[in-house]
């Protein structure tokens, strides 16, 4: 997944301490397919809390898929952050619910990337799904 420099609301005083509340439209390089379908448009929101150049965040996924049903997923992790804005990240994430023939769907995974100076960035996303008819699938 690729996402969109996000639009940030910084809260604190002297960046020692920071809280960052973010929102990004990304894309994906490698679309999965869930149950014949892609995901389209994905909305991320997040919150970081960042103490120095640590910190952790948690927020949720929309995905639109191409057939118009949407999947909901929440995730959260810990980042690094360089002075000059660039970082990694890396963490869990979890399906918590899904629309149309998605309804129901449940499934877990992992996630690692980073961020550019500019305030793009990439994530590698794996993990598992089930729609509840048979065998949990491997997405990534």
């Amino acid at each position: 997944m690729t996402c969109a420099k996000p639009s940030v609301s910084e809260t604190g005083g002297d960046g020692a301490q920071m809280i960052m509340f973010q929102r990004a439209n990304c894309t994906w390089a490698t679309p999965f397919t869930i149950d014949g379908s892609k995901p389209g448009r994905t909305l991320n929101a997040s919150i970081a809390d960042m103490t120095g150049s640590m910190g952790r965040d948690h927020g949720y996924s929309t995905s639109v898929m191409d057939n118009g049903d949407s999947t909901f997923v929440r995730y959260e992790g810990t980042m690094s952050m360089k002075k000059d804005g660039s970082g990694t990240y890396k963490g869990t994430w979890k399906y918590v619910r899904g629309t149309g023939k998605l309804r129901g769907i449940s499934g877990s995974g992992t996630y690692k990337g980073a961020g550019a100076a500019d305030g793009t960035s990439w994530a590698d996303i794996s993990g598992h799904y089930s729609l509840g008819k048979g065998k949990a699938k491997k997405t990534k």
